[in-house]
């Protein structure tokens, strides 16, 4: 009841910021416009009608493609919307609740109730991820409508992204955490959180780049490169889950190389088929290796929380 009672409290704190209700906007927005957009047989209407554009892309016969929906439903929208424009405001809105708790005054009254340290600070790091799932399930849901709606494709495979959503936000704010606990400082815990995504990526992107430029025979940092995508949070794999569950395609699919040079044809039939690789690779592989990092780190916060002086 303690901690579930300080996830509540942080909920709430979240409420009570703008950023709570600029991310809410945001969603509603996005979900306008992508209720401005019909897909029909043979062409796309955009703004109810106001501009066609023609193409038989996203549909066969007489049916849409769930595929190609799928695939701009997750990669152009939710991936984007949520996955990048979501995750960086929750950071930003989330990042003050260590730093806001530790201040002097607020942390001696909350250390004179009898709560453990360790349930204190899962209070509040559960919190951030109550704040982060109402956002995804807001989105998720209307978007969800919407595809099914408008653009006459019903996946129901596209809600198990709200889940993976709230796995990737936890992914860097673990680190948020433990900055903000050894720094006590808001922008220390956005700015490194940040700078870790990108080193996350970065090491990713780095492993992906032998197999498409076909650089295997380095054998060494080829090695070196896989150890470490395995090692860091797979942050990209979470598009990859969602197009997969979703039922979506390579992104190679809109566009055509018919006419690329060889060299070129190649590097993307390779990356073509890394990325169907990425869409198999299992859940349970990508989620558990990324979870046992968030672990350490959430345990090395904790312990730090926990033994400081305050």
């Amino acid at each position: 009841m303690q901690i579930w009672a300080l996830i509540v409290d942080s909920f709430r704190e979240s409420r009570d910021r703008k950023i709570f209700w600029v991310m809410l906007f945001i969603s509603l927005l996005i979900s306008a416009l992508m209720f401005c957009i019909g897909f029909k047989p043979g062409r796309v209407d955009v703004l109810f009608g106001t501009w066609q554009i023609e193409t038989d892309m996203f549909t066969v016969g007489n049916a849409i493609r769930p595929d190609l929906v799928a695939t701009i439903a997750v990669e152009w929208i939710l991936d984007v919307a949520l996955g990048w424009i979501g995750i960086i405001l929750a950071l930003i809105a989330t990042a003050a609740f260590f730093p806001t708790m530790m201040e002097r005054g607020a942390i001696e009254v909350l250390l004179s109730k009898p709560i453990a340290r360790w349930r204190l600070f899962l209070g509040k790091y559960l919190g951030s991820m109550v704040f982060i799932a109402f956002h995804a399930t807001v989105f998720g849901v209307l978007t969800f409508l919407i595809i099914g709606i408008r653009w006459k494709a019903w996946i129901p495979g596209y809600l198990l992204a709200i889940p993976l959503i709230v796995i990737l936000f936890s992914y860097l704010y673990c680190v948020s955490a433990l900055v903000a606990v050894w720094t006590r400082s808001t922008v220390a815990a956005v700015l490194l959180s940040l700078g870790a995504w990108v080193v996350f990526a970065g090491v990713q992107s780095t492993a992906d780049m032998f197999p498409i430029m076909g650089l295997e025979k380095y054998k060494t940092a080829h090695t070196a490169a896989k150890v470490a995508r395995w090692v860091v949070p797979k942050t990209q794999d979470i598009t990859y889950l969602a197009k997969k569950w979703s039922g979506g395609t390579v992104s190679t699919e809109f566009f055509s190389i018919d006419d690329a040079p060889d060299e070129d044809r190649q590097i993307i039939a390779r990356a073509e088929d890394l990325e169907r690789h990425r869409m198999e690779v299992r859940a349970v592989y990508t989620i558990g290796s990324s979870l046992l990092f968030e672990a350490l780190i959430i345990a090395l916060a904790m312990w730090k929380f926990t033994r400081q002086d305050y």
